[in-house]
């Protein structure tokens, strides 16, 4: 023990006294365990104990000249020295003693960097779509005209009465196409009442913008003008000031270019970036005109409210007018039940200072539940990562021990570690704003379903979203950082020493590892359970039968209205297309349409079935029994999309103006309104026209408009026999794959029929695929959370097995060296790791079960509380945990039993 007692004199004789047995001890039972792997192993140790001896002793004695006798501390801490100094060394011994586990360290900070950077991402969008106020002067002044769009004759009426406001405008979102000819180049454009600028308050960046002179029929003294955006001027004429004054092709009109908007501005609706803007009086330029019509809805009516004018006030105002407007607005041709109630509706104000977003009211729901799961999943990673720093802390048993027993008060101890988890925050939140940056932007990427939908969000970081992320990081701080600093108030020097430092505080924190350990396994449950249900509705919509084939089909929206051919003239036109379409090498079928299956557009209708009786007002609406879908086909369009003819007879080529009006229906019509009985041969009427139309064939049932609705009734009318409009769908069957190639050489046949015909391409297996893009973003999200909570729970269990078998590999030893049979410790050691699981699984369950309600309309064909998704994902999450927990079992069950009792 000669050795022992000269490494022990480097310590001051206060500590000799105190701990001098237990030194001998330790260092007694390191020397066996250093010896056993070698001469190496030996000298390396004797070299490591004389360093740390020399150093800690000679720290501990220039402190024992400044203090009193037994008040030692690691660090001398110089006279005067202030709380600021003092954090700023912890800050420092923070620093270095994450540096010197970088495995460690990497490992949390990049799980806290998941974690927080995922919630941030989603927080990102959150804010954008829902708290961010327009970028105009005094949003929060600003009203809505509550109930959805509204007629052109009711805006006029408002806007005599504007004086109720400190100004009115209209506005009314559209496409635009920028092509002066053939197919289409479209834009995000919007129409916009004369004054709407000014009241928006918005000035622009160069030129003017519209005025009341503008908004006149025809185009006011300048002729048609427009205003660009900001992004339109730098990416068509590369942010060139000579560009006011330049002409635009405006779907197919010329236009005026009068200035450019500045940079934040992107319209009233979040969600869309509106590029050109024209007055509403240029509107019978670009198509029919609907401003001298009552009953159609298309425009927006927006106020500004005088100073210290509330909306309550703004609405009592307004309901003061009602009846005028009511009045004066009234659709002529509605039923005397559908006038009394237009006339009785409530007008109402409502603030529009977050603008309004039909993405908004589409993604609230689901991004609300995509919150709640990264939200999880950073529960997840604070547990893991308390469980790391548990392990670490552990690790760092010497060390903690030694410096308390030379004097450090356990509250230096704890701001240490708390500043250590207070660094790993910090890291951890900067890089996860990084992958917020990325992450929101991609994830917005992913709602643009097509060119012509393109999703325009706002991701610039503001004070929200820094002080979101600053809170998380404190909040992350706090759970995971006061684990393995709490223990230190339980650490007793002399008691370390005596147990050899085989842990900070004992059981007592093992204990808290498996506590850590079943929340993953609960929460990573939950999160499983979800991605499957989510996965499941994917599954089942994707899956869905149709009721047609939709691959490979090329659908072709073609718009006539500035060809200037006659209206009368609409249907020839559109029969020469279809037969320069169909002698296109590589086209099988061509089909003309109104609407296409899972379109933009929809067309439902009244029906009177003799023998039933008449619907009532507001009936139709509730319950769909007598406002089938409606569709207008040519004779090949059931080809086209291979839908199956089950009686009578498909369109015809004779089904022309001037004979007998026919439809061809689907089975869910047929049984609907002729039940038990055949309905070829039928008669029905529609809207209260006096002329029947007789079914001549029944169809298989389709999907009209919605992936998730069920199947419904639906008309299909003879084309040749609707009055012809400007507009038509065609449907493109290709005699091969790939219907995109067709594009250009359909593209140049329907030219050579007429130049001006604005054509617009898209497969319609996108159209489908954009239909799914919620349920799409949905799953993809819970099933990556889901993946990365089970690795986390799974790094849990492997890390608390692998303590918990290091710390019994005396008993281990014992139990191989008595005759147990390495199969025997691997069951012994699962069996232990199981009961975790299996509590862990139990509370997930429960908890799944209760939140499984929430997520009920975010499913389709499988049920919130679905015994084959629980028990699947229980299974799941068990396999996970055993394989984890068999790793370290099998290892210890390899290792020799004297090697393991030396060891110990």
């Amino acid at each position: 023990m000669r050795l022992y007692d000269l490494l022990l004199r480097a310590y001051p004789p206060a500590f000799r006294d105190r701990f001098g047995d237990g030194m001998r001890h330790a260092l007694a039972s390191d020397l066996a365990r250093a010896r056993s792997r070698g001469r190496v192993a030996a000298g390396m140790f004797w070299l490591v104990t004389i360093w740390q001896a020399a150093s800690l002793g000679l720290s501990a004695r220039s402190v024992e000249r400044r203090r009193r006798p037994h008040q030692f501390s690691p660090v001398p801490t110089p006279r005067g020295t202030n709380m600021r100094t003092l954090f700023s060394i912890d800050w420092r011994d923070a620093f270095r003693s994450l540096r010197a586990t970088p495995v460690i360290t990497a490992a949390a900070v990049l799980s806290l960097a998941l974690g927080i950077g995922a919630n941030t991402a989603l927080f990102t969008i959150f804010n954008s779509l829902l708290l961010k106020t327009l970028p105009v002067r005094e949003p929060q002044q600003l009203a809505l005209l509550d109930d959805g769009s509204w007629t052109y004759p009711i805006w006029e009426q408002v806007k005599a009465r504007e004086s109720m406001f400190d100004g009115v405008f209209a506005w009314s979102n559209f496409g635009i196409d920028l092509a002066p000819s053939g197919a289409t180049d479209m834009v995000s454009g919007a129409f916009v009442s004369g004054r709407t600028f000014e009241v928006l308050g918005v000035a622009a960046q160069l030129g003017r913008t519209i005025t009341p002179d503008d908004d006149v029929r025809g185009g006011g003294p300048s002729g048609p003008v427009a205003v660009i955006s900001h992004g339109l001027w730098q990416k068509r004429y590369g942010g060139a000031g000579d560009v006011v004054g330049k002409p635009i092709s405006v779907n197919r009109v010329k236009y005026s270019i009068v200035g450019v908007t500045p940079p934040e501005f992107f319209g009233t609706e979040v969600g869309r970036n509106v590029e050109l803007m024209i007055p509403f009086g240029t509107e019978p330029l670009l198509r029919p005109s609907a401003l001298d019509a009552r009953s159609t809805w298309w425009l927006e009516i927006f106020a500004r409210l005088k100073p210290g004018q509330s909306l309550s006030d703004a609405t009592s105002t307004l309901r003061g007018l009602q009846p005028l407007i009511r009045a004066a607005t009234l659709p002529q041709d509605w039923p005397e039940a559908d006038k009394a109630s237009y006339l009785k509706e409530p007008l109402t104000m409502v603030s529009a200072a977050t603008g309004r977003s039909a993405l908004r009211s589409r993604f609230e729901e689901p991004l609300n539940v995509i919150m709640a799961v990264v939200g999880l999943v950073l529960l997840i990673a604070c547990a893991n990562i308390a469980s790391l720093l548990v392990a670490r802390a552990v690790s760092r048993r010497h060390e903690l021990s030694l410096r308390l027993a030379l004097g450090a008060s356990r509250w230096r101890i704890s701001r240490q570690l708390v500043a250590e988890s207070a660094l790993m925050s910090i890291a951890g939140g900067t890089l996860g704003l990084a992958f917020a940056f990325w992450g929101s932007r991609m994830l917005v990427r992913q709602l643009t379903t097509s060119a012509t939908n393109v999703v325009f969000l706002d991701l610039h970081f503001d004070w929200r979203v820094l002080g979101f992320t600053a809170l998380v990081a404190l909040l992350t701080t706090t759970i995971f950082g006061l684990a393995p600093a709490s223990g230190t108030m339980r650490i007793q020097p002399n008691e370390v020493l005596r147990e050899r430092g085989r842990g900070v505080a004992g059981d007592a924190r093992f204990g808290l590892r498996n506590v850590l350990v079943v929340i993953q396994v609960a929460l990573s449950l939950t999160l499983v359970v979800a991605a499957a249900l989510f996965g499941r509705t994917l599954s089942g919509l994707t899956t869905r039968d149709l009721g047609f084939v939709p691959d490979p089909v090329l659908t072709i929206s073609l718009s006539a209205g500035k060809t200037g051919v006659p209206k009368d003239q609409f249907g020839p036109l559109f029969d020469q297309v279809v037969d320069a379409v169909k002698a296109v090498p590589g086209v099988a079928s061509v089909g003309a349409s109104f609407t296409t299956p899972v379109g933009n557009s929809a067309w439902n209708t009244r029906v009177e079935v003799p023998g039933m009786p008449e619907p009532t007002t507001g009936a139709p609406a509730r319950d769909g029994r007598y406002v089938p879908w409606v569709n207008t086909v040519s004779p090949d369009w059931f080809e086209a999309y291979g839908m199956k003819l089950i009686d009578g007879r498909s369109i015809a080529a004779t089904d022309r103006l001037g004979t007998p009006k026919v439809a061809v229906v689907n089975q869910t019509f047929a049984t609907r309104f002729f039940p038990g009985q055949r309905a070829v041969g039928a008669h029905f009427k529609v809207d209260r026209e006096e002329a029947d139309i007789e079914i001549v064939g029944i169809v298989a049932d389709a999907v009209y408009r919605s992936l998730r609705a069920d199947m419904a009734p639906t008309i299909f009318f003879a084309q040749a026999q609707q009055e012809p409009g400007r507009d038509l769908m065609l449907s493109v069957r290709a005699a091969g794959g790939a219907p995109g190639a067709l594009t250009r050489s359909i593209a140049d046949a329907i030219g050579r029929v007429n130049p001006l015909i604005a054509m617009t391409f898209r497969p319609l297996s996108d159209q489908i695929g954009a239909s799914l893009v919620q349920e799409r973003l949905v799953a993809t999200l819970s099933g990556f959370f889901g993946g990365l909570a089970l690795m986390l729970a799974g790094l849990g269990l492997y890390g608390v097995t692998s303590h918990a078998v290091s710390r019994q590999r005396a008993e281990i030893g014992i139990r191989m060296a008595l005759g147990a049979r390495p199969a025997g410790i691997v069951a012994m050691v699962l069996r232990r790791t199981s009961w975790l699981v299996g509590i862990g699984v139990a509370a997930g369950a429960a908890l799944s079960f209760w939140g499984a309600t929430y997520v009920k309309t975010l499913l389709y064909g499988v049920q919130p509380r679905d015994l084959v998704t629980f028990v699947g994902a229980g299974a799941v999450l068990i396999a996970v945990g055993l394989v984890a927990a068999w790793l370290p079992a099998r290892r210890a069950a390899k290792v020799e039993p004297t090697t393991a009792l030396r060891s110990s």
